[in-house]
Parts: C-alpha cells; structure tokens; sequence
C-alpha cells in the first residue's frame, strides 16, 4: 500500500462534488439536514435572514459606540448651525430633536417646570387644564430656564 497516491474520486462520500445548489434542484432536497438555511427555496425565504435566531444583540459596547457617533452628529450639525448663521446664511431646518426623548427625561424636564412655577409663585388650575398640552400656554425664558405660565384665556 502507498501514502504517496492521490486520494481516487468518489471516496470520503462525495465530498468534493457535493453542491448546495444541486440540493436546491433536487426533488427530495428535504431528505438533507440543513437544507431549509442553506438551500432555500420558496417564495417565504426570498428576501429574508434564515439565521435570525443566531445573530447576537447589540452589546453595551455598540450601544456606546452609537451614542458617541450620534453625540459627534449633533454637534457637528450645532457647529454647522452657527458658521451658517455667522456667514448671514439660512440656518436649515433640522426638525424637532426633543420628539426622541425618554421619559425620565420629560420627567426630570416637566419637575424642572413645575419647581420654577412653583417658585414663581404660578399655580396651573388643575380643574381647567385636562392634560398635558390641553390649555393655552405663555412662554417666559427666565434667567434660570424655560417655564410655562398657564392662563384662563
């Protein structure tokens, strides 16, 4: 017997003709492990992520990641906005940054509100005002910060 002759086709099982894509033309293709992810075929898997199950979720570290470049984003949207309005140009309309809040910051925002009220001495009538946005409001930029006055009218 010798080591030095090449391995004669059709031994190890086929290995080395054995294709995804002859099982995808195959009549008895579900005879095959494995074949619903790597050959598919059918309309339902056109299109779709067949490994959905075994893909990680996003770790602290992305997470981070992502909020640095969003941070970077802003800021640099920020430095845009000044050297357009110091060139005398439009400052272009960025939308409403504040509708992404969560909602311990509307809350730590609305306690804000409400202690600068206070302090002002303006109570929001409880019985006129239903809810949140509900009654006419007057803004007032104070030294400290933005606060609402409710009125009647």
């Amino acid at each position: 017997m010798s080591f030095h002759v090449p391995v004669r086709g059709g031994n190890r099982g086929g290995r080395d003709r054995f294709s995804w894509e002859d099982v995808k033309n195959d009549k008895h293709r579900e005879n095959y492990l494995g074949h619903s992810v790597m050959a598919p075929v059918g309309r339902w898997q056109k299109g779709r992520d067949l490994t959905w199950y075994a893909k990680a979720g996003s770790t602290e570290a992305e997470a981070a990641e992502a909020a640095r470049v969003e941070e970077l984003r802003r800021i640099k949207a920020a430095e845009q906005d000044a050297m357009m309005v110091a060139l005398g140009l439009k400052k272009p309309d960025r939308g409403n940054e504040d509708v992404h809040r969560t909602k311990e910051e509307l809350a730590q925002i609305m306690s804000t509100m409400s202690r600068d009220n206070e302090e002002a001495g303006i109570e929001p009538p409880v019985d006129t005002v239903p809810g949140l946005g509900a009654g006419k409001c007057v803004s007032i930029v104070g030294p400290r910060s933005f606060s609402l006055l409710w009125t009647d009218s």
